[in-house]
């Protein structure tokens, strides 16, 4: 009796959360969300009398703001990754439903830190995106949304164009077309004798049979990647040679934030679309990389990640066009907060990550070592 009572009794970890995604739900809907982010915008406008300044400075400071939740998906990735490859195999909805639940019974650090990184973004974010859907630019702010240190801003509101300079070609030259044949010529060249070396390698480390099977069908995917390849790039240089730039000039791209601009929800969904692409190609080359150490046939390895690629590409594609579609409904201050993160984010690994990732243990768990070959394995010997 005893027991069955004990094991009704949820955690410390698990009580925490509750009452933490509590306070995060009554913040929210109260509207102290609302009044922490007015209240940030208008501190920075205070500061700088530029709104579309202050916007960017919004974006930066969400950056640092979701600082704490990177350190612990980055430090603690594996137990995450683990977490989520568990749950996604139970397969059917009420399976996966009775894990959940039972691990936040028991106290899952991991779970516990899903469900407040979730809130935390869902109702920052809704917020963020409700505070530039509000018209204070024109219509006068209510006092009472303002913290009592930040300065009530003079009407009209100043500076609301943003300017963000880009480099264009001003002047290009047609190099001919020799030259896009001895371009070619070049590739062709560096690429049959990539292929001859890769041959020779491939015939001295062939001594065994099973990686004689193989070849025909390596040979026949390395065919159809090298017609691709070819093609691109043929494109490519044709295009490049044929218009090469000689001449270069910044101009500035500008716009209103109060109001929407389509060129920039382009822009934002292009570099949504990229963002994703980003880090998803890295994780399927690093999975690549893991299936050929552990000795899975080539074409295997091949195969399953250009299916992985076409579900990236696929899911960046229709999240890319989504925020095109909802931003297309917002002023674009909100765009300009969503790109200052995406550039942050691209930038991230070669800086923030570094920083945090110094404090990581060197080595790895050898069991979380053998976790993730399982995982790459699944995945890739699924296919055959």
């Amino acid at each position: 009796m005893d027991e069955k009572r004990s094991s009704k009794v949820l955690p410390l970890s698990s009580i925490i959360a509750i009452v933490l995604l509590i306070v995060i739900l009554y913040w929210f809907f109260s509207g102290e969300i609302y009044r922490f982010y007015a209240s940030m915008v208008f501190l920075f406008y205070s500061w700088t009398n530029m709104m579309w300044v202050s916007v960017i400075m919004l974006g930066i400071f969400q950056t640092f703001l979701m600082v704490p939740f990177r350190i612990i998906r980055l430090l603690d990735f594996r137990n995450i990754r683990d977490f989520k490859t568990e749950t996604i195999e139970l397969g059917d909805t009420s399976s996966q439903t009775d894990h959940l639940k039972r691990q936040f019974q028991k106290g899952n650090w991991t779970l516990t830190f899903y469900l407040l990184d979730f809130a935390v973004q869902l109702t920052t974010y809704v917020t963020i995106g409700r505070l530039f859907l509000t018209d204070f630019y024109n219509k006068l702010l209510n006092p009472k949304v303002l913290y009592s240190f930040v300065s009530y801003p003079d009407y009209p509101i100043k500076d609301r164009f943003f300017k963000i300079p880009y480099p264009e070609v001003s002047k290009t030259v047609d190099l001919g077309f020799e030259n896009v044949i001895y371009v070619w010529l070049t590739i062709l060249i560096i690429r049959l004798s990539i292929s001859m070396i890769q041959g020779l390698i491939r015939k001295k480390r062939n001594k065994e049979g099973e990686i004689e099977k193989q070849k025909s069908s390596d040979g026949m995917l390395s065919g159809k990647y090298m017609i691709v390849y070819a093609i691109i790039l043929f494109v490519f240089f044709y295009a490049l040679i044929r218009n090469f730039p000689v001449g270069w000039e910044f101009n500035i791209f500008t716009g209103d934030v109060a109001k929407p601009n389509k060129t920039f929800n382009t822009v934002t969904a292009i570099a949504t679309f990229l963002t994703l692409m980003w880090f998803g190609v890295n994780d399927i080359l690093k999975k690549g990389k893991i299936a050929r150490e552990l000795g899975i046939p080539k074409n295997t390895v091949s195969k399953t990640q250009l299916g992985l690629f076409k579900d990236k590409l696929t899911s960046s594609s229709l999240i890319g066009m989504g925020a095109y579609f909802i931003t297309n409904q917002i002023p674009c201050a909100f765009e300009l907060s969503i790109f200052t993160l995406e550039v942050i984010s691209v930038f991230s690994p070669l800086t923030l990550d570094k920083w945090i990732l110094r404090a990581a243990p060197k080595t790895e768990n050898t069991e979380t070592v053998e976790k993730e070959q399982r995982d790459v394995k699944r995945q890739f010997l699924s296919t055959i």
